[in-house]
């Protein structure tokens, strides 16, 4: 990504890019949580978008939260790229990561990445978003579980959970599997090649972050 180009995109007054650290929700996530409350149903209101501070998951892990020498992004402090309203349960990079593929109900969605501008989309005959995993229940995470994704290295996975209304995008250490970010809201994750950029997403649509040097 070019200078210039991160510059650009970094100008966006309805982008949150700061990282609230370990335990987080998706700001449009926390917005329609309270129009629920207020009765106000789906009704959307302009959210900026961005990750805002959240409590700690109930899983039966170990939380020791962020951890800056892993160098692969969501280990440790980001920065929020870039941000589509367009919704993803799985996501792909493609073409030498120029490109972010997002699966949903009936649709192949493309975005070019870093700036997730729409590409082409395809609408194939059978659902591809029909072979997805349900996200785990969080009792099963203290081993695989079918749609974890593990980060370039293998150092880090991403695994979606779900009970009751808990649900959202567990980063975790393979090796131990303790928690190191939370992403309430989160239904899916992908890594660039060298694990420097992050993408997550969900019916809300989709966020790009980069890993960031913590004193930078």
């Amino acid at each position: 990504m070019s200078t210039d180009r991160l510059r650009q995109m970094q100008q966006r007054p309805d982008l949150i890019r700061d990282d609230p650290g370990a335990w987080s929700i998706v700001s449009y996530v926390r917005e329609a949580q309270g129009a629920q409350l207020l009765g106000r149903g789906g009704r959307r209101r302009a959210t900026p978008a961005g990750l805002l501070t959240d409590t700690a998951p109930e899983v039966p892990l170990a939380k020791p939260g962020l951890d800056n020498t892993i160098k692969v992004a969501g280990a440790g402090k980001i920065e929020l790229v870039s941000v589509l309203r367009e919704g993803a349960r799985e996501l792909h990079f493609e073409d030498d990561d120029t490109v972010l593929r997002g699966i949903h109900t009936r649709v192949n969605r493309r975005f070019s990445v870093p700036d997730l501008v729409p590409g082409p989309h395809d609408y194939p005959e059978t659902d591809p978003a029909a072979a997805i995993p349900p996200p785990a229940h969080p009792a099963d995470i203290g081993q695989p579980v079918p749609g974890e994704v593990t980060a370039p290295g293998g150092q880090v996975a991403a695994v979606p959970i779900k009970y009751g209304r808990l649900f959202g995008l567990v980063l975790l250490r393979t090796d131990d599997r303790s928690v190191l970010r939370f992403i309430a809201g989160g239904a899916c994750a992908a890594w660039t090649a060298d694990a420097q950029m992050l993408a997550f997403g969900g019916d809300w649509g989709v966020m790009l972050a980069r890993l960031v040097d913590p004193v930078g």
